[in-house]
């Protein structure tokens, strides 16, 4: 064989090679382009004519509740905030293709549904590059706002004063029945509860580690919350690991139940799983555990302690229900990444707080305060007419 022809071999091998590696790279970046896709300008129409600007414009209080958590006067409180702090212009110095209303609007609906991102380009008309910059711009500017003035009323979370627990004891002892409630729910001002909320699982294996909860299979970030009968939250200790008992969390909790913060005859209600200790137990009111039940003789009189015990804490149950019924967003996992997570669950408490406040759908608020609340006028008016 010649050397051209050996040559000539080499040669045909390599630029088979060649087309071989070259088809396989155009198949890859063929079906790469085939299988993108995405919502476009021109499919949408111009957010100026978008189904979210005519809810805005409408001004329907059922609507705007329905797809945005709060009424139309809670609504403009918080747009007339946000407006203040929301820049007019981009990075880049153009216009933004939202204006404060809208830009609210979308942060309100991404933190109130669970919807995917391409809905939310067609009911704002813009593409989902806009979608994420000003839901992400949005959260900043709800954080910021709520932390320049912490203690603001509407969205305040700080625990009770001794008069203000007083006057909690009063509302939920107006929603007895039995001879023997009063006495049981003597001092009782909150209910506490812990909530778990599933996140993406992180890509540090420590992190992921310490995320992950083996009951649930899966990564979590757990959080103790304490209710108060008006249905606002009074205290939160949130965005811990999920591989964490409740009884880690609720550690800061036990020591506001120490004098001077809470002193005698106040105390929490709780369900029967969480965690109490002997030093704690006049502190947190609970029906014991099955595995406790046991070893205790039981007569009426303890019978009777454990229903009205049963009966009201329930309320914790009302308050988690009304988190994650409120905020559809934390019913899907949350950013693995803990400052972006904070971020939402900083906003989402004091939002709830604010929805409450204003708006009043609280079932927690309709059971307890508005039950006190009919009492006081009874007792005003019989006291005019003496």
């Amino acid at each position: 064989m010649t050397n051209n022809h050996i040559l000539d071999e080499v040669l045909l091998k390599k630029l088979t090679l060649v087309f071989l590696f070259g088809f396989q790279f155009w198949f890859h970046v063929e079906s790469s382009v085939r299988d993108r896709y995405y919502t476009n300008a021109e499919s949408l129409t111009k957010p100026g004519h978008s189904v979210v600007r005519l809810m805005l414009n409408h001004r329907n209080d059922g609507a705007f509740i329905c797809h945005l958590g709060l009424d139309t006067y809670a609504f403009d409180i918080l747009l007339q905030l946000f407006a203040g702090v929301y820049p007019s212009k981009s990075r880049t110095g153009r216009p933004r293709s939202l204006g404060p209303d809208m830009a609210l609007a979308l942060t309100l609906m991404y933190l109130h549904n669970s919807m995917k991102q391409e809905t939310l380009c067609l009911l704002f008309g813009v593409t989902s590059p806009t979608i994420s910059r000003t839901k992400t711009l949005g959260l900043d500017l709800l954080e910021l706002i709520f932390r320049q003035d912490p203690h603001d009323w509407r969205w305040d979370i700080s625990w009770p004063s001794p008069s203000k627990m007083a006057r909690f004891n009063d509302m939920i002892l107006a929603n007895t029945e039995c001879e023997n409630e009063p006495d049981v729910l003597k001092g009782v001002f909150g209910f506490v509860d812990g909530l778990n909320l599933p996140i993406q699982e992180p890509e540090n294996e420590v992190e992921q580690n310490a995320y992950y909860n083996g009951w649930k299979s899966g990564c979590y970030s757990s959080q103790v919350l304490v209710f108060t009968p008006d249905g606002c939250i009074c205290y939160v200790r949130g965005n811990c690991p999920g591989s964490w008992h409740d009884a880690e969390i609720a550690v800061k909790l036990y020591q506001n139940l120490l004098l001077p913060r809470c002193p005698e005859p106040y105390r929490l209600l709780a369900d029967a799983g969480f965690p109490c200790t002997k030093s704690y137990k006049e502190k947190i009111l609970r029906v014991p555990k099955k595995s406790e039940m046991k070893k205790l003789q039981v007569d009426d009189e303890l019978r009777n302690r454990w229903k009205a015990i049963t009966k009201h804490r329930q309320a914790a149950e009302w308050g988690m229900r009304a988190i994650q019924s409120g905020f559809g967003r934390l019913q899907l996992k949350l950013p693995a990444d803990k400052a972006k997570r904070g971020q939402i669950l900083f906003v989402v408490w004091r939002l709830h707080n604010f929805r409450t406040r204003l708006v009043g759908i609280n079932q927690i608020s309709t059971v307890y305060f508005r039950k006190w609340e009919e009492q006081q006028e009874i007792s005003n008016f019989m006291n005019m007419t003496m």
